[in-house]
């Protein structure tokens, strides 16, 4: 009977023991969530109510915060701790695209200039995807929503005061990007998930500075991520192949089409417009030094201008052939490829595509585009120059031999 009792003793303390470690283990793990209410008694303003974090503790992302029973129940605000939202969840978080893991933040221009400048004026996490209220970014709502993501980058890339503090390469990157055919088609025509945002080029959490190497905004791969088939051409050029083996003499996309104002082809402004195709080509092609390098004539934008066609489109003809209606637009190769539009066999299908010279024979076709006058190389065209320029002399001589006898008389009172 004592050994009965004795057991049933045992099991009543053991429950006991039992109950009060439940009792605790509910009371701590309900402790995050009596604490949200006590923080909203003064932080009224930070509700996370609807937002992803709805379930979380406010300690769960002010980590290292002391609560304390005195008044007030925590250390004053300039020490309350920010956020860790990386290290605390975040670093788990598989990207979409690779390199875009919120833990990569750290090593970019953003990045590390919070974390190892200090500096609190750059964007951090909670300045773009909000603080206390954050979506989803798949929530129109949502501050990183991609409808909403040119204008989110603005508040501080159009902010004058910022981009004069910070060196900031691009002025006014918003303005422009409203008014390209990315812009257009976001804002005007609603192509949300086709049109292409601040972070397509630039990155989501890997954003790096202008002068950066190998910086994704200018790397042609960026552009060939939407505009597939132009890449494949442009690879295979000779300012493709170049650049993609790490070349900064040769151009890229943006060279020539422009980084935030990127306008329609025929648009009048757009630096690919038939018309100011020569000028763009001559930010290199003008350029002695780069032409000598690579063993090209340093006089083709001067020889195009001075020839019929450059003189026409100087004229506003939209009909004549530019740099681009010859060397190809994005499959440029030099003449000696095969593949090349200005190949020597390739010359009679190049001049007779449509709107140009059907029908052109190969020998009317081999002859020279470039040709400098003013150089006896230039065969016919020279010695044709030289001939006109002599006659308008002649012209003259003989206007003079013959008016300035009469002229004398008249001065002199006589008559003829």
């Amino acid at each position: 009977m004592r050994d009965t009792i004795r057991l049933v003793l045992t099991v009543l303390a053991a429950a006991a023991v039992l109950s009060g470690s439940a009792l605790a283990g509910q009371a701590t793990k309900a402790e995050p969530a009596t604490a949200v209410p006590v923080c909203r008694d003064c932080h009224r303003d930070a509700s996370t109510a609807g937002s992803v974090h709805a379930k979380l503790a406010c300690r769960e992302c002010h980590t290292g915060l002391t609560v304390r029973a005195a008044a007030p129940p925590h250390q004053p605000q300039r020490e309350i701790p920010p956020p860790t939202c990386v290290a605390a969840c975040h670093v788990k978080v598989v990207p979409v695209r690779p390199g875009e893991s919120p833990a990569a933040y750290a090593d970019s221009v953003h990045g590390r200039s919070y974390f190892q400048r200090g500096n609190k004026e750059v964007a951090r996490c909670w300045d773009c995807h909000g603080k206390h209220n954050i979506k989803p970014i798949s929530d129109p709502a949502s501050a990183v929503a991609r409808p909403n993501i040119p204008m989110m980058c603005s508040r501080c890339h159009g902010d004058m005061n910022v981009v004069l503090k910070y060196n900031i390469h691009a002025e006014s990157p918003y303005q422009e990007y409203r008014q390209s055919v990315h812009g257009k088609a976001l804002f005007e025509k609603g192509l949300a998930t086709f049109a292409a945002g601040c972070t397509d080029c630039h990155g989501v959490h890997t954003i790096q500075a202008a002068g950066s190497p190998h910086l994704q905004a200018k790397d042609p791969r960026t552009c060939g991520s939407c505009h597939i088939l132009i890449f494949n051409e442009y690879k295979g050029s000779i300012h493709g192949r170049e650049a993609l083996l790490g070349n900064t003499d040769v151009p890229l996309c943006v060279d020539c089409h422009g980084e935030h104002g990127v306008a329609a082809v025929d648009a009048a402004q757009s630096p690919t417009a038939k018309k100011n195709i020569p000028d763009t080509c001559s930010t290199c092609h003008a350029r002695p030094d780069i032409m000598r390098k690579y063993g090209v004539p340093e006089d083709r934008i001067k020889t195009f201008i001075e020839s019929f066609h450059g003189i026409a489109i100087g004229f506003g003809d939209k009909a004549e052939a530019s740099c681009t209606s010859c060397h190809s637009v994005h499959a440029i190769r030099p003449a000696s490829d095969p593949e090349s539009s200005v190949n020597p066999a390739q010359l009679p299908k190049t001049c007779g595509q449509p709107g140009c010279h059907p029908g052109m024979p190969a020998r009317i076709a081999a002859a020279q585009v470039h040709r400098d006058i003013t150089k006896t190389a230039s065969g016919a065209p020279y010695y044709v120059q030289k001939i006109l320029f002599w006659l308008v002399i002649a012209s003259v001589l003989v206007t003079g031999l013959w008016f300035i006898p009469e002229l004398i008389r008249r001065f002199r009172g006589k008559k003829p």
